[in-house]
C-alpha cells in the first residue's frame, strides 16, 4: 500500500460519538523504568552492568525475537517465559559476555516475576482520571495489546482491571496488532460480554504505536487516537496533529468537548 493511497484510506472514516474506547498498554497506560529495573535486580544477583547500554541491547534483542519468535513464540513453541528470558540472557550477555547459566536463571526469573506486578509498572498521570470520566460517561472500556499472559494480573496489580469489559492481548489471541482481526475480535468481545452491537466507526483505539495502534485500528476502520506522554510529536508525519496527545489531561478535555457536542445535538 502506498502512502498517498493509505493517507486517503486513514482520512476516509468519520469520527462519531464513540460507544467502546480500548487502551493499549505499554506507553499508553503504563510505563516502566527498564534501565532502573534491569540494574536493580542484576545487582541483586551480585551483576553491576551500565544503564546506558541496557535500552539498545533490550531494543536489538526484543527486535530480532519479534521475527525468529512472534508473538512472545506463541506459535513457535518457546512460550512467553522462554522468549523473555531470552531477552534477559542477550541484555545481560552483551554486558559481560559469559555468565554461568545459573546466575543468569535467577536474574530473567527475578525480572519476569517483577514484571508480573506493580513493582515494574507505573500508572501515567492522569490515568485514574480518565478512566473514571470515561466511565461515568457510560463508555464501555477495554484493552488490546500485543502482551503475553501476565497482562491480567498486571492490571490487577495496578489496580486498574475493573476498569475494562475485557483484556485483549497478542498472546491469547495467537494475532497481533496492526492485523485487523485483532479490533474485529475486540467487537466481538463487546457483544458476547457487554450485549451490545459496536460498529467500527463507533470505536476509538489508543495507542502509542503509530503502525500498531493508529494505522491498526484505522485498517480495521475504527476511530484512533495517538498517546504520546510528554514526548516530541514532530516526527509524526502520518498522523493528523489532532489525533495526537501528550498528556491524558488533555485526551479528556478532547473527550468531554465531543461527548458533551454530540449531548447538545441530541
Amino acid at each position: 500500500m502506498t502512502r498517498k493511497i493509505r493517507k486517503i484510506q486513514l482520512t476516509m472514516i468519520k469520527f462519531v460519538r464513540p460507544r467502546l474506547v480500548t487502551f493499549d498498554v505499554t506507553g499508553t497506560l503504563l510505563m516502566t523504568k527498564l534501565e532502573e529495573h534491569y540494574v536493580e535486580i542484576g545487582s541483586q544477583h551480585g551483576l553491576s552492568i551500565d544503564s546506558r547500554k541496557i535500552a539498545r541491547s533490550f531494543k536489538n534483542s526484543f527486535h530480532r525475537l519479534s521475527l525468529e519468535h512472534p508473538i512472545y513464540g506463541k506459535h513457535t513453541g518457546i512460550g512467553w517465559k522462554n522468549w523473555w528470558r531470552k531477552i534477559v540472557y542477550n541484555v545481560f550477555k552483551d554486558q559481560y559476555g559469559h555468565l554461568p547459566e545459573d546466575t543468569l536463571d535467577k536474574v530473567a526469573n527475578s525480572l519476569i516475576k517483577c514484571y508480573s506486578t506493580s513493582m515494574c509498572w507505573h500508572k501515567y498521570p492522569g490515568t485514574i482520571e480518565l478512566l473514571e470520566f470515561l466511565r461515568e460517561k457510560g463508555l464501555i472500556l477495554g484493552v488490546i495489546s500485543n502482551f503475553d499472559e501476565r497482562l491480567e494480573a498486571i492490571l490487577l496489580d495496578t489496580n486498574i482491571r475493573f476498569y475494562f469489559s475485557f483484556v485483549l492481548t497478542s498472546y491469547g489471541y495467537g494475532v497481533e496488532k496492526p492485523d485487523a482481526s485483532i479490533f474485529n475480535e475486540a467487537l466481538r468481545l463487546t457483544k458476547e460480554g457487554c450485549s451490545v452491537d459496536i460498529a467500527p466507526e463507533e470505536a476509538v483505539h489508543i495507542g502509542d504505536n503509530v503502525k500498531n495502534d493508529y494505522i491498526g485500528a484505522k485498517t480495521a476502520n475504527w476511530n484512533a487516537l495517538l498517546m504520546r506522554h510528554g514526548n516530541d510529536i514532530t516526527n509524526d508525519h502520518e498522523v493528523p496533529k489532532k489525533d495526537i496527545f501528550t498528556n491524558y489531561q488533555d485526551l479528556q478535555a478532547h473527550f468531554s468537548a465531543l461527548l458533551d457536542r454530540d449531548t447538545k445535538q441530541a
